[in-house]
């Protein structure tokens, strides 16, 4: 899984071109929201990452806030909401916008987002309306700083190499980090916690 990089920008847009040294440029799928948050071309971006793999396709999806990234992760966990129809709603409006409208089950403000139907909004409501942490919660934002602690980052790892999926992984360490706020650098603490929340 690629967690994030950082390297040049060759060019911008919701389709951006990033240099990551040794001759190497990735192709990054942006939110329009992102996209104009991005600098200049020439100078240096960070971008959270989801690499989306599918059988004839590997996509690359970038997003300035980590935030954004996890409130990708939350659609697409949703059965019809792929990576496209994700970042299409997440160019409309941004992430704490849609979890807004998911926590309160406001389906007309979802239905106007594109690909989104009212079967589509009402399934979003259902499933992801009491998993939405609360407006500025730091599950959603990614922490203060917008970047993720230490141990929760080795936690993920770890997990990862105990078989489980990133995003399953990832919610059950933001669920330990809402039930517990002191566990940013205790790594066995992170790992218990979010077994405990699978």
């Amino acid at each position: 899984m690629i967690a994030f990089l950082e390297g040049t920008l060759v060019s911008g847009g919701t389709e951006a071109i990033v240099s990551v040294g040794g001759g190497v440029g990735l192709d990054v799928q942006l939110s329009a929201l992102s996209a104009e948050r991005l600098p200049a071309p020439g100078q240096i971006v960070h971008l959270w990452t989801h690499l989306a793999v599918r059988e004839d396709n590997w996509s690359l999806y970038g997003f300035v806030e980590a935030e954004e990234r996890a409130m990708f992760r939350l659609l697409i966990s949703v059965s019809g909401v792929g990576p496209k129809v994700a970042m299409g709603m997440l160019s409309r409006a941004s992430g704490r916008q849609i979890a807004s409208y998911l926590r309160t089950g406001d389906e007309k403000a979802l239905i106007k987002l594109p690909g989104i139907g009212k079967k589509s909004a009402a399934r979003l409501v259902v499933e992801l309306g009491q998993r939405v942490p609360e407006a500025g919660s730091p599950d959603l934002e990614g922490g203060a700083d917008g970047g993720i602690p230490d141990g929760m980052g080795q936690a993920l790892a770890v997990l990862g190499a105990m078989g489980l999926a990133p995003t399953q992984a990832e919610q059950a360490l933001l669920r330990a980090r809402h039930t517990d706020g002191e566990i940013d650098q205790d790594l066995e603490r992170w790992v218990k916690a979010a077994l405990q929340n699978l």
